[in-house]
């Protein structure tokens, strides 16, 4: 029997143990989102504090800042151990501005993995090394109303905005300021109109992922894995900019880009330039479409690096297709050596290094299409001088011999060729450049006019 009592006894004193543990906990949770989310001045209400077998949770917070602004939570949840939790999830959160009856910001669910605290501080993310574990928020609505959209219209420039942005799905992983594993974005829709000049434009984007993007903390040393878009749609009253997708892999000197299905209403897009601009922006019109307005284009890269012994081998090709209006084709391969000690990581990561590489030899091709392009041109030329083409294009050709002594005679037969093609006696231009052995590529970028003397150019014209 006295053991049977002292059993129950040791259990109830673990129970009220667990139990004061269990409030303890969720006093700290309430005195947590005071000071993290409420601080000294605010107004802060919650609904009950309750414990539960996942963790423990805070339901209807709702915090009145001193400004009037109105920030609600319907559920903070927090998963396993209070002082190290798993995860903090945020349900039914919105972000209402003093003087307007909608919410400027709402999002459905927010879940941090592996927060590092049960109510995270800003201070924590914004210190040095950092990271994001994963993150993800789902049902995000922005409403262009108050402070935000005064903070946009000044970013664009506009007097004032209105619309809303709204995205099904976004996720993060191994974020901080120097790099982020994942950026991944689903399902964006959204409107913006300008108060100001009655420019309305819809916005839809599929979805968008970068994964492996680095060297954010070293501008124009950017490198990523992987970045695509999908189905991403820009469209006004009577103007529209359409693109299928797009893709990026790697650095700008080793990698892979490219884009298809795009589509621009160059027509209607010139009626939103300046008066004074339209005039320009319609003779490019004219040059591109012959006047329809409409330009459909699409172009892609590849780069690779191979290693052979002391030396490597930098091969590159490329296209890029303007519908009715030409095509540009490129390729390279060349043996080149970095400076002593850098790799080709390096290298990517710091463009000075690709710069300062030695080429030993090697070919560039670069093949140009006309689908139109370099005749109306020569129409556009004429009409502008009140001349007749023919003319234009004299006029063209004599440029062209003038400019020889400058840029040399090899220079001059690639002007010359593009104004045979302008004057309907071609259609291609195709120019093979051969590199001498060596030859030092920051030489070139310092004095490129210098440095072709040292290149052998072969034209071919059809």
């Amino acid at each position: 029997m006295r053991a049977t009592v002292m059993k129950w006894g040791v259990t109830g004193v673990t129970l009220w143990l667990v139990a004061g543990a269990a409030q303890a906990s969720l006093q700290q949770l309430e005195a947590d989102l005071r000071a993290e989310l409420a601080g000294d001045d605010a107004r802060m209400a919650i609904g009950q504090l309750v414990e539960d077998t996942n963790g423990y949770v805070a339901e209807d917070v709702a915090i009145t800042y001193t400004n009037g602004d109105l920030l609600s939570i319907n559920r903070y949840r927090v998963a396993g151990s209070y002082a190290q939790p798993e995860s903090i999830t945020l349900d039914g959160i919105s972000i209402t501005e003093l003087g307007f009856d909608s919410p400027v910001l709402t999002v459905g669910e927010l879940v941090l993995q592996a927060p590092g605290a049960a109510v995270p501080t800003l201070e924590a993310f914004e210190a040095e090394g950092s990271t994001i574990s994963a993150l993800s928020l789902s049902d995000i609505t922005f409403r262009l109303e108050g402070s935000l959209a005064d903070e946009l219209a000044a970013e664009l420039e506009s007097q004032a905005l209105a619309g809303y942005l709204s995205i099904d799905s976004l996720e993060l992983e191994n974020a901080s300021s120097r790099a982020v594993g994942l950026i991944a974005l689903q399902g964006v829709s959204g409107e913006l109109n300008d108060l100001a000049t009655g420019i309305s434009a819809t916005l839809a984007l599929g979805d968008m992922r970068i994964e492996a993007l680095e060297g954010l903390d070293r501008p124009g040393e950017e490198r990523l894995e992987h970045a695509e878009l999908n189905g991403v749609s820009l469209t006004g009253e009577q103007w529209s900019v359409l693109l299928d997708n797009a893709w990026v892999k790697g650095s700008s000197y080793v990698g892979e880009a490219g884009f298809s299905g795009a589509e621009f209403d160059l027509g209607g897009l010139i009626n939103l330039a300046p008066p004074a601009e339209r005039e320009e922006l319609q003779a490019m019109n004219r040059v591109l479409t012959g006047g329809t307005g409409r330009l459909s284009a699409e172009g892609q890269s590849e780069s690779q690096w191979r290693e052979e012994g002391s030396r490597n081998r930098l091969t590159s090709e490329g296209y890029i297709q303007l519908d009715g209006a030409g095509n540009l084709a490129f390729s390279m391969d060349v043996p080149i050596s970095l400076p002593k000690g850098a790799t080709l990581e390096q290298a990517s990561q710091n463009p000075a290094l690709f710069e300062a590489a030695t080429l030993y030899g090697g070919d560039v091709t670069v093949a140009y299409t006309d689908e139109g392009m370099l005749p109306r041109l020569a129409t556009e030329m004429a009409a502008q001088e009140g001349i007749s083409e023919q003319q234009a294009i004299s006029q063209a050709w004599a440029q062209a011999q003038q400019l020889g002594p400058l840029l040399g005679p090899q220079i001059t037969k690639l002007m010359v060729g593009l104004v045979d093609i302008m004057a309907g006696k071609a259609q291609s231009l195709t120019v093979n450049v051969a590199l001498s052995n060596p030859f030092m590529l920051n030489q070139f970028i310092m004095n490129p006019m210098g440095s072709s003397e040292r290149l052998t150019f072969t034209f071919e014209l059809k």
